[in-house]
């Protein structure tokens, strides 16, 4: 605990220790509500591996359909051919005969343009095959990297709650000493400034730096039963040698505060 130039009155002393309470309170509020925002991070960057896993799937779907209507359309043009070579003892003149090679020739012709298709896709089919398999791992890999930082970030929450807990209840064991009237002025003024108890430095109000006039100064300096307040913020007063937190009473299982 500090030392101070003049005994402390015991109010002040305990509503110095709360006022450090709550600020424990508000980091691990800060923190606790920044944790959702965390994991939404996490679960969108595995939304992201997920697209990207989908357009490789879609993509490769697309190929695979392509090839199979192509594999059907070669077949039955090869038929055609076939089935129009099969009618060639049955044309009666020339013209009948150029007409039959002429519809050959651009039956296979069709044939060698859709088997250079199909040779495209085939290769199209093993690159969008390696780009499947390393969207999965990519997928695998981010989250068995997430699952962990996932887990951290819950168990953190965990332990920031219980310590919230912990911490919230030595604040009112603390404030449940306080005369009334002394811890509604504090509150009140917690509300509208913050920082309801401030140090004297340098013979001025520690936290608005307005200077105290000399008799109220050596009203505060000399011992006695009252709470002093600053007379232009409102704060609560306390001299010390040292203008510091107080070290509160650990709580079990609880961080050190700051």
């Amino acid at each position: 605990m500090l030392k101070f130039d003049i005994a402390m009155h015991k109010d002040v002393e305990t509503l110095l220790e709360v006022q450090a309470l709550e600020q424990r309170l508000k980091e691990l509020d800060s923190e606790i509500n920044s944790l959702p925002r965390r994991l939404a991070a996490i679960e969108a960057q595995i939304a992201t591996q997920k697209s990207a896993l989908e357009s490789a799937q879609a993509a490769q779907a697309a190929s695979q359909a392509e090839r199979r209507k192509l594999e059907s359309q070669i077949q039955d043009l090869k038929a055609k051919v076939e089935k129009s070579r099969s009618h060639s003892s049955e044309v009666k003149n020339n013209q009948e005969y150029k007409a039959l090679l002429d519809e050959i020739a651009f039956g296979e012709a069709e044939v060698a343009k859709s088997e250079e298709r199909l040779l495209q896709l085939m290769e199209d089919g093993e690159v969008r095959a390696a780009a499947v398999k390393e969207a999965e791992q990519a997928l695998a890999a981010a989250q068995a990297a997430i699952a962990g930082e996932k887990r951290a970030i819950e168990e953190r929450a965990a332990a920031d709650r219980a310590e919230r807990q912990r911490v919230a209840e030595q604040r009112a064991g603390r404030r449940a000493t306080v005369a009334e009237d002394t811890l509604r002025r504090y509150d009140r003024v917690a509300r509208l400034r913050g920082q309801a108890v401030a140090v004297l430095d340098q013979n001025a109000c520690g936290c608005c730096r307005v200077r105290l006039r000399p008799q109220f100064l050596q009203e505060i300096l000399t011992p006695s039963d009252r709470v002093f307040f600053c007379e232009s913020c409102g704060r609560l007063l306390y001299a010390a040698t040292a203008a510091a937190e107080p070290e509160v009473a650990p709580v079990a299982g609880a961080a050190q505060l700051a």
